[in-house]
């Protein structure tokens, strides 16, 4: 037997493999497809070309290098298809013109324009090139050459995983070219070199096979380990035995031991494959099992901020990434407003909405699954630099998404990864769902409580207006008739007459206070009435002065008599007036001279301006565009809810106003 021809062998078996891997991945993948088949013609290729050194008849072993010849036709022409499916290049008409022109060569493989004869050399038999076998040599060279320049052009262009990928691609590649001195081989100046074509192809199919897969499920060092424990693991379980058995020159114990070796073969690989990735991912699988961990215990967070605040933290303190954000979806404004992100420098990364219909929230839809930054690098604004899209689903609906940046190094997230982030994605979607529950459970009993004190509040002021109104009507009668009749020196009567005053003052302003409890808790019927919007803003002082006393806030007051009637319900235009209130009260904590000014003017027939003004810190500029979304809110969470501005706008909406 010769020993020469079991590298060819054993690399077609590799390869074999390698193919099949690969096709398995993703069997509708274009690009899988393509380098399948691309393995199946090297494999034709191996094998012809080992059949031809085991024969020993100069014959056969012709017709087995020109069977080899029908994998070597299409080798050059597949790895620039590769080339061209991995870069997403529109190029058809040229593959198909390429494709074309290996008709000629199937029908002239089995002639001597092809392989003219065939010789003898340390190795075993060997074909020499016929008349037209140059055109084969020079179609390599043009193919392989274009397809590295290709790869060269868009590597400087690229970044981030994508220009990992195509680096490796291209190493590949360039160690594969040197497969060309099999082609010169045929040739006398060459005859006495020997062909180590098949250690390129080996070398070519280790380096590219895991790395280059479209959605990038596999780190390239697990790869070229998993290739490399498994090259020489077959290695050996198919070369001891041909040793064996060339050394013995007996075959029945080298089969013996072939089958030994081969039963054993799997469980050596497995066992090897387990340990190199304990070492080569213990820092992945620290983070993946962190990441398990926040999976289980986000769902006891009943706070949603807390809950996203979380989770962006974790995702980057655990798996170190560049930076991490989370966005939620937004009903109001058709959009999703980020909520969190970390750190804080990064935050350019990152816009504040991104609207339902944008590119990247139809792309998220549509695939339901984790996207890697080569598959958005065509949406403008957006650049994960090699990072994560991550949705989160409920049923159909997209309740919001992660957006990471790339892991240290730009290391590749692997397979693994994704699968983790999914879990994660399926948690984080329950957990924001359980928070909006509790919220709104918190919001009714919230409203179950207000009822009660407006209930509570509205009688309260109907037992306070009795006995105020009865000192109302005493102290005028006291005032109209009785010391009228009295004896008391006149310096008495006019200090009992000022008494008298003051009580009928004080009186008159709790009645005030009152009829505006009253009014602001009435119930509304949402039937707009015509009134006078100067009533509105009296009511609401008398309401709120005794709080702005008590705050040390002036109160500067324009409300001119010439005001027109408003169409509208007093009770909810008042109400706005005390959201704005509280809100500037909370504005105005730290600030040395508190002042609100209400100002209301006439702008024309059909239409009043309200300005309410405060002297506090104001509202930061990137807030503004947010600030009438519910449970958006700056102050503690004891404090509010992020709900007022909300009610205001809806209350002013439906007065046909603007706010």
């Amino acid at each position: 037997m010769n020993p020469y021809a079991f590298p060819p062998f054993a690399t077609a078996i590799i390869i074999s493999a390698i193919g099949i891997f690969v096709f398995a991945r993703n069997k509708k993948s274009n690009i899988h497809r393509v380098f399948s088949t691309f393995s199946l013609v090297t494999i034709i290729w191996l094998f012809g070309y080992g059949m031809m050194y085991l024969t020993k008849d100069s014959n056969r072993a012709l017709f087995w290098a020109r069977t080899g010849f029908l994998g070597i036709i299409f080798i050059p022409i597949l790895s620039y298809h590769f080339i061209s499916t991995f870069l997403n290049l529109k190029n058809k008409k040229s593959l198909v013109i390429i494709y074309l022109l290996s008709i000629p060569s199937l029908l002239l493989s089995y002639t001597s324009y092809i392989y003219n004869g065939i010789g003898s050399y340390f190795w075993g038999y060997y074909p020499t090139a016929g008349k037209i076998y140059s055109l084969f040599l020079f179609m390599f060279v043009i193919l392989f050459g274009k397809g590295l320049w290709l790869l060269f052009v868009h590597y400087r262009k690229e970044t981030g995983v994508r220009k990992e990928q195509i680096k490796y691609l291209g190493l590949g590649f360039a160690v594969g070219t040197l497969g060309a001195i099999d082609y010169l081989a045929k040739y006398p100046l060459f005859y006495n070199i020997y062909p180590f074509g098949y250690i390129c192809a080996l070398a070519f199919y280790s380096i590219i096979a895991y790395a280059i897969i479209k959605y990038r499920l596999m780190d390239i060092k697990v790869a070229l380990t998993r290739a490399g424990i498994f090259t020489v693991v077959y290695t050996l379980i198919l070369g001891i035995p041909f040793w064996l058995g060339y050394v013995t020159k007996s075959w029945l114990p080298a089969t013996s031991l072939a089958v030994l070796l081969a039963s054993s073969g799997p469980f050596i690989y497995t066992y090897l494959r387990r340990h190199a990735e304990d070492i080569i991912l213990k820092d992945q699988r620290r983070y993946q099992k962190a990441l398990r961990e926040l999976s289980k215990t986000m769902t006891r967070i009943r706070e949603l901020d807390k809950l996203l605040k979380m989770i962006v933290l974790t995702v980057v303190d655990t798996v170190k990434v560049s930076y991490a954000g989370i966005y939620l979806k937004d009903e109001e404004y058709k959009s999703y407003g980020l909520k969190h992100c970390y750190p804080q420098k990064e935050k350019t990364h990152f816009q504040d909405f991104i609207p339902s219909n944008s590119p990247l929230i139809k792309m998220l839809y549509q695939q339901r699954r984790p996207l890697m930054q080569e598959e958005i690098a065509s949406i403008p604004n957006l650049s994960l630099d090699s990072g994560l899209a991550i949705p989160c689903f409920m049923e159909d609906e997209l309740l919001g998404f992660l957006i990471m940046g790339s892991k240290p190094n730009h290391q590749m997230y692997t397979a693994d990864d994704v699968l983790v982030f999914e879990t994660l994605s399926y948690s984080t979607s329950l957990a924001i769902e359980n928070c909006r529950f509790w919220r709104e459970i918190e919001d009714r009993q919230r409203k179950a409580r207000l009822q009660e004190m407006d209930t509570y509040s509205y009688s309260l002021a109907h037992e306070i207006d009795n006995p105020v109104q009865i000192i109302l009507g005493e102290a005028g009668f006291l005032k109209k008739f009785f010391l009228k009749d009295t004896s008391l020196p006149e310096e008495k009567q006019k200090d009992a007459e000022t008494i008298l005053d003051f009580i009928l003052e004080s009186a008159s302003r709790i009645s005030g206070m009152v009829r505006a409890i009253r009014e602001f808790g009435s119930p509304t019927t949402g039937e707009l009435k015509p009134l006078k919007i100067k009533d509105v803003a009296e009511s609401y002082l008398r309401l709120y002065l005794p709080q702005f006393k008590a705050e040390g806030v002036v109160l500067e007051k324009i409300i001119p008599d010439t005001l027109g009637m408003v169409r509208g319900e007093k009770p909810e235009l008042m109400q706005v007036l005390v959201i704005l209130s509280n809100n500037s009260l909370h504005a105005m904590k730290y600030s040395e001279e508190k002042k609100i000014t209400l100002k209301l003017e006439q702008i024309n027939s059909d239409l009043v301006r309200i300005s309410f003004t405060d002297s506090g810190c104001g509202i930061k500029k990137e807030l503004l565009p947010i600030i009438f979304s519910p449970f958006t809110t700056t102050k503690a969470s004891s404090e509010g809810i992020g709900m007022g501005f909300y009610n205001a706008k809806k209350m002013i909406d439906r007065h046909k106003g603007r706010i």
